[in-house]
């Protein structure tokens, strides 16, 4: 099973999935991406 959040700490646009994941990985979280018509960045992890 899946866990989502969107990242507290990425600001602006997201434009690059690696460091979208990056940023989710520093906030405890395996991977994100960046979704969206707004393009935030979205952190995924398994729980």
């Amino acid at each position: 099973r899946d866990c989502e959040s969107d990242s507290h700490k990425f600001h602006g646009a997201c434009f690059s999935d690696t460091n979208c994941a990056n940023v989710c990985q520093t906030e405890g979280f395996t991977a994100g991406k960046c979704v969206g018509v707004q393009r935030h960045c979205h952190c995924t992890k398994d729980c």
